[in-house]
């Protein structure tokens, strides 16, 4: 957001800070996928089974030998676009609320 703020020699707008929120969710969403893909794998795991011991980087090892790349990315498409829009609402959210608190201080006495 500082980039965009600097590049258009302005204060960025609220939707804006949206978009930058969206984006920001997104690429999260994707990096941490496989992660997610094994803690549900490990909530999910039968009681007694090697899974159910809470080991990550075991998951992790499982999905990729048993369904590879794909297996480690699935529900990413769904995923993202959730966290994408919470991101756009929130930072958007918060922006706006922020831009109004600010211009309320400048009109008090």
């Amino acid at each position: 957001m500082a980039l965009w703020s600097w590049r258009q020699d302005r204060v960025v707008e609220s939707w804006q800070s949206a978009v930058c929120g969206a984006f920001a969710g997104g690429f999260a969403a994707v990096v941490t996928t496989p992660l997610d893909v094994a803690k549900t794998r490990i909530m999910l795991a039968k009681a007694g089974s090697s899974a159910a011991g809470g080991n990550v980087l075991s998951a992790l090892h499982g999905v990729w030998r048993a369904q590879g790349l794909p297996g480690l990315f699935a529900g990413v498409f769904p995923r993202m676009a959730a966290i994408s829009l919470g991101g756009f609402i929130f930072l958007g959210a918060y922006d706006q609320t922020h831009s109004l608190l600010l211009e309320l201080g400048r009109e008090s006495p």
